[in-house]
């Protein structure tokens, strides 16, 4: 009763080589896993070297780097905006206006932040920006048309 157990130096390895093989058998199928998830992508896969040059064209997209930007001082710092037909329609806001759309959207600054750096209160920020939204709204809405708003 409640003795200790001896151990065989058999019985011992014995343990290490059942071990072994299940470290090995672990190995294996997680092998065959990461072979069988490949074969299931290359499934959907299309190297492009295979593709018809309409199938490319199709894919290709213009370059963003293209298209011109517009750069605003707001506060002392430059805000980069890159659609020219957004870029006018915010020229045509009030300058306060503009800081105010521009810190907000493009700046990401915080209603707060933006009232502790104009000097005003937080709530006519939120006020102005929702005006000069509808405002921007209603130029591009001239100028693009309503449907692709």
């Amino acid at each position: 009763k409640g003795g200790i157990t001896m151990i065989s130096e058999e019985e011992k390895m014995a343990a290490v080589k059942m071990f072994c093989a299940y470290c090995k058998r672990t190995l294996r199928n997680a092998r065959t896993d990461i072979i069988r998830k490949q074969a299931r992508e290359a499934r959907w896969e299309t190297v492009f070297s295979d593709m018809h040059e309409s199938e490319l064209n199709r894919l290709a997209s213009p370059d963003d780097l293209i298209s011109e930007e517009v750069v605003f001082e707001v506060v002392g710092r430059e805000v980069v905006v890159m659609d020219t037909v957004l870029a006018e329609a915010i020229h045509g806001l009030s300058k306060g206006d503009q800081a105010i759309v521009l810190l907000y959207y493009f700046a990401e600054w915080t209603d707060r932040r933006i009232a502790e750096e104009l000097g005003c209160p937080r709530s006519t920020v939120q006020f102005r920006r929702s005006k000069a939204l509808l405002a921007l709204r209603a130029r591009l809405e001239e100028v693009i048309g309503d449907d692709e708003l």
